[in-house]
């Protein structure tokens, strides 16, 4: 009988609150990242997303059209239609602690840390913050601990940027 393939092991640390502990690349990935946010365009978004030689995800399970417009998917995904959610969003989700998760031998940066050790009992504060992170579509979904799913993003610790969605 053959055997079946084990999954490979999966840790997630404590939270990391000290950003100049990260390795240089995700560090730059994830400056690159906020420098975009910070200008409120969008478009912006193009240098850390074209810094990668694969397109980062912002859907999970979404099948990525081949010549895709990562900006337009992205407005596409926002409220507003313009992108200015996403823009808040990833400006929120990485202001906040991350965790180190490694599955075999990859490791990703994840963001934010709560969504792996989420508070038991939130304060208002707490509990604002989470919700910040949080896309308008999603804020009546519930998870495990009846609080809406926060996005996460996902930076390699070769500094790739490889996901930006909220997880179910």
């Amino acid at each position: 009988m053959a055997e079946s393939p084990q999954k490979p092991r999966r840790t997630i640390s404590d939270p990391l609150t000290d950003a100049t502990a990260l390795p240089s690349r995700v560090a730059a990935m994830r400056r690159k990242i906020l420098d975009a946010c910070a200008g409120r365009d969008i478009e912006a978004l193009r240098i850390p997303i074209d810094w990668n030689e694969v397109r980062p995800l912002f859907e999970r399970g979404a099948q990525r059209a081949a010549g895709a417009d990562p900006i337009a998917v992205l407005k596409a995904l926002a409220a507003d239609g313009d992108g200015l959610e996403n823009l808040t969003l990833l400006r929120n989700v990485l202001r906040q602690a991350c965790v180190r998760e490694s599955v075999g031998g990859h490791t990703n940066y994840v963001w934010p840390a709560f969504a792996f050790h989420p508070p038991k009992d939130p304060s208002p504060e707490e509990r604002q913050t989470m919700l910040s992170c949080v896309r308008f579509s999603d804020l009546r979904r519930s998870g495990d601990n009846g609080l809406p799913p926060p996005m996460r993003v996902g930076i390699g610790a070769d500094g790739v940027w490889h996901y930006f969605w909220s997880h179910d």
